[in-house]
């Protein structure tokens, strides 16, 4: 009983500890960081969920040091990660890659999920659009925001059936 209350108490320090990183309550302000290490944050809290649908595999290259607001960052990919899980039946994989070329940082976040048909590809980033039912589809209008004010870009690849890739 002991054993286990120990390997218990180690997890939920872990957990509080991720919460921790990935929220950065106590930062309201840009501040330099290793955006690979935020990656993973956000990988830690939704991990769980990733896991029952898809494989996930990640290439982090090495990145030089970001000055960002983290929190908002970890919002982007967490808001990526679990529409790449939605978009999942079971079974498929998720691939997170960073890499940096020409002076600029690349995320690609990729799923082998259902796609995003043409019609809906051209509304994906408009405030109250969704298809999933639920939810206020604020999501991805959310994403682009926060992209736009840190200076980045992002762009959606996808075809119906054969699953979606963005690169921020």
């Amino acid at each position: 009983i002991i054993k286990e209350s120990r390997a218990g108490l180690k997890r939920i320090k872990r957990i509080t500890h991720d919460l921790k990183m990935f929220s950065h309550s106590d930062e309201n302000k840009m501040i330099t960081t290793d955006l690979n290490q935020e990656i993973q944050n956000t990988l830690n809290i939704v991990e769980h969920e990733l896991k029952q649908k898809a494989e996930i595999i990640t290439n982090l290259e090495f990145l030089p040091p970001l000055t960002c607001y983290p929190q908002q960052l970890n919002q982007v990919f967490m808001n990526l990660l679990m529409n790449a899980s939605h978009a999942i039946e079971k079974g498929g994989v998720i691939r997170i890659r960073t890499y940096y070329r020409d002076g600029q940082i690349y995320v690609t976040i990729q799923d082998t999920g259902t796609g995003i048909s043409p019609e809906n590809l051209q509304k994906i980033f408009e405030p109250f659009f969704t298809t999933k039912g639920k939810g206020v589809g604020l999501g991805m209008a959310i994403v682009q925001r926060i992209i736009r004010l840190h200076g980045g870009e992002i762009k959606v690849n996808s075809e119906t059936g054969n699953g979606t890739e963005f690169v921020v």
